[in-house]
């Protein structure tokens, strides 16, 4: 298994003998009304050491097949639905869950980065479904001795040591986003959404309530999630794992879906510029080829085309995913360092993209 599959194995079953299911006598708490409490271990979420991450009865782990970049970010991702509730699946779009789901995802990073031995969990982000429909977000900053994780509204910078692949020590600035930056990326339309759990990000492997990975639609449908009986996972629509071994497109695709459809589609941050990034959008033209720069875009240093076939370097895309400057860079929250797997990838998708050059 990967480093990064390894660590997120750990963050899913806090290493107990029955993965996703701890042994602790009482279920979560889910009185949202009482929300939110100043410490992370007062919702009840998980058993023993918090930082274990070994979940009550009621909280599942899970996993997205193309995970949002955040600054070098392992994620551990839970959620919790009311008893006795379900959830709607739609193909298309984020799943429709009942008031009171709350989602737990949690940021933690290897110190030492060749090696996945020493974890720093940094912070853990809540979003709640309120009773009049709207998600509402609190963030928790974990303490240095990785015991307890209070809230924070205004978010904080937090500066970590790493020893990178090269056995050379470094320090990187994090930052844990504010309540509101977290309601920006969020947003669609002026109401609060749910971003990662759908159909093609869920339609993927994960050891989700056992040591086995199972496809994650399936166990959730046989253990009576869903409000309607669902299909075979199989012949549901499904993301290319970015790092897997997929066809290119179906990876670069799955990987612009996963780090920049959540703003550009309809209704999104980034709504207005035309171009739209989720995967089940067609038209090249709107998915960013020979798509000509709009007058309020940074300056593109000679690249006038969100996407030139073939030419990664006349490509607007690929340049603000690898910029740190403020004005130009992608994602523009909270990002402050380039995902170079991710811009090489679009860059080789690019590269190897048939069209006629852009004029």
């Amino acid at each position: 298994m990967s480093r990064a599959g390894w660590v997120a194995l750990w963050l899913v079953c806090g290493c107990a003998p029955d993965a996703g299911v701890s042994s602790a006598a009482e279920p979560v708490n889910l009185d949202v009304d009482a929300y939110p409490f100043d410490t992370l271990s007062e919702y009840g979420f998980f058993a023993g050491a918090l930082a274990d991450l070994a979940p009550v009865p009621g909280v599942v782990g899970y996993t997205v097949a193309a995970p949002l970049w955040a600054d070098a970010a392992e994620k551990g991702r839970f959620f919790a639905i009311p008893p006795g509730s379900t959830i709607e699946r739609t193909d298309e779009g984020a799943w429709e869950f009942p008031t009171g789901s709350v989602f737990i995802k949690t940021f933690y990073f290897d110190e030492d980065r060749g090696q996945a031995e020493e974890l720093r969990i940094v912070e853990t982000r809540l979003i709640v479904r309120e009773d009049d429909g709207h998600w509402q977000s609190y963030g928790y900053l974990w303490d240095e001795a990785q015991t307890e994780a209070t809230r924070v509204k205004a978010g904080a910078d937090v500066v970590l040591d790493f020893v990178d692949d090269d056995g050379v020590l470094q320090s990187q600035l994090y930052l844990v986003p504010d309540q509101l930056a977290c309601e920006t990326c969020h947003d669609r339309d002026d109401v609060s959404v749910l971003l990662g759990p759908s159909t093609r990000q869920m339609n993927t492997a994960w050891p989700i309530g056992g040591d086995e990975a199972v496809n994650q639609i399936d166990w959730l449908a046989e253990h009576g999630y869903f409000s309607a009986d669902v299909p075979a996972a199989e012949t549901l629509p499904a993301l290319a794992r970015p790092d897997g071994d997929a066809s290119l497109n179906d990876r670069a695709r799955a990987y612009l879906h996963g780090n920049c459809s959540h703003c550009h589609r309809r209704g999104g941050l980034a709504g207005g510029t035309g171009l739209r990034l989720s995967a089940y959008i067609e038209t090249p033209s709107e998915y960013g080829v020979c798509n000509a720069l709009g007058p309020l875009s940074p300056s593109g240093r000679g690249r006038s085309f969100d996407i030139w076939p073939g030419r990664p370097d006349k490509s607007f895309l690929p340049f603000r995913m690898a910029s740190t400057d403020p004005a130009v860079k992608m994602p523009e929250l909270p990002n402050l360092t380039p995902d170079d797997f991710g811009v090489a990838l679009i860059e080789q998708w690019i590269t190897e993209l048939p069209g006629e050059p852009c004029e």
